[in-house]
């Protein structure tokens, strides 16, 4: 066998280098790249789910919330209208506290009574009843009176409530509410 020349020993280890360099490539460098890139593309698709997900998330957190209030004012419902109250009490007691407050009652009618659909479906548990009140006097008497009506053992709305200068020799004010109130049948 004949020694190799100088020049031929580094042709030789440069095209060995090549080879060596080029089947790293081949066989280790570039599976791992495609590795790399299919974990880099997974990780992407997760951050776009964990991002719809925490989307999904804050909208079931405010549904909940939504939820829980509504459910304690169920509660708080079903808990002021533990016994039955007729409607024609509920008319004595705010025509009462009208007088007491000072206020003059012009009129006191009741309006429509319609049954109420629980959450469960059923209905004719509770009704809604509406009262229409006409009354004269000023804004706090007005303030205490609504304040004493909240303090009562049934549940009641203010619906409407129109205001509108009385006679000006007077100073009263011509007050026109719509009470919704809800009844145990």
């Amino acid at each position: 066998m004949k020694k190799l020349t100088k020049r031929e020993k580094v042709i030789v280890i440069v095209v060995g280098l090549v080879a060596v360099v080029f089947l790293v490539n081949q066989f280790i460098i570039e599976p791992q790249t495609k590795k790399l890139r299919k974990v880099q593309k997974e990780l992407d698709d997760l951050n776009k789910q964990y991002a719809s997900i925490t989307v999904k998330l804050a909208e079931l957190t405010t549904l909940s919330s939504e939820v829980a209030k509504k459910e304690r004012k169920l509660a708080e419902l079903e808990q002021v209208l533990t016994q039955k109250v007729e409607l024609a009490e509920i008319i004595h007691q705010v025509s009462t506290e009208a007088q007491i407050h000072g206020l003059q009652l012009q009129n006191l009618r009741p309006g429509q009574t319609r049954p109420m659909i629980t959450r469960s479906g059923r209905s004719g548990e509770f009704r809604r009843a509406d009262i229409n009140i006409g009354i004269r006097g000023l804004y706090r008497q007005l303030g205490n009176f609504v304040s004493a009506l909240e303090k009562q053992p049934f549940y009641l709305k203010i619906a409407e409530l129109r205001v509108q200068r009385g006679r000006p020799e007077e100073k009263l004010l011509d007050i026109q509410l719509k009470l919704e109130i809800v009844l145990r049948s």
